[in-house]
């Protein structure tokens, strides 16, 4: 009696563990399904209307794909370099090196010295108010430079003027 009872809880314990192990290499599926069709340049309707699925219910396959199409356009959508960006970035680099400028000399009147770490707050500083103009994040390329750049001219620019 109790070795039947055994039997049967194991059988189901790996009866649900076959089905958990089904239920994720399905989710990679459409995941993946999902992120080759926006890199592609499918429309949302398009791919909700190719992609089904034996495994997940109706409901948590449109939460899944609307998940993923939303995560993958974004990543697709700031990584993007086009000449609004890289315009933006310029305008970005001007606004955060003169900020960066007041914020940096601030700093060092508050701690009177000049340290290498003050350049942490500078990036940060700078990072933000380069986002705030390009909407985009570090991740993509100009914007990372962009900041690079803006936190150089933060530190050298008030040498080569006053000094």
């Amino acid at each position: 009696m109790m070795k039947c009872e055994r039997q049967s809880d194991y059988d189901e314990f790996v009866k649900k563990a076959n089905f958990r192990t089904a239920l994720i290499k399905e989710k990679g599926r459409i995941s993946f399904e999902v992120h080759n069709m926006v890199q592609q340049g499918k429309e949302f309707n398009f791919i909700e209307d190719n992609i089904s699925s034996d495994i997940l219910a109706k409901k948590e396959l449109e939460y899944l794909i609307i998940e993923k199409y939303y995560q993958f356009s974004s990543y697709k959508e700031n990584n993007t370099i086009d000449k609004r960006t890289i315009y933006k970035s310029l305008l970005g680099i001007l606004i955060s090196t003169f900020i960066g400028i007041l914020v940096l000399r601030d700093l060092v009147l508050i701690v009177n010295e000049a340290l290498f770490l003050l350049l942490i707050p500078l990036y940060i500083v700078n990072y933000w108010v380069i986002r705030m103009i390009t909407g985009k994040t570090r991740d993509n390329l100009v914007v990372f430079l962009a900041v690079f750049i803006s936190v150089i001219l933060s530190t050298v620019l008030p040498f080569i003027l006053f000094y």
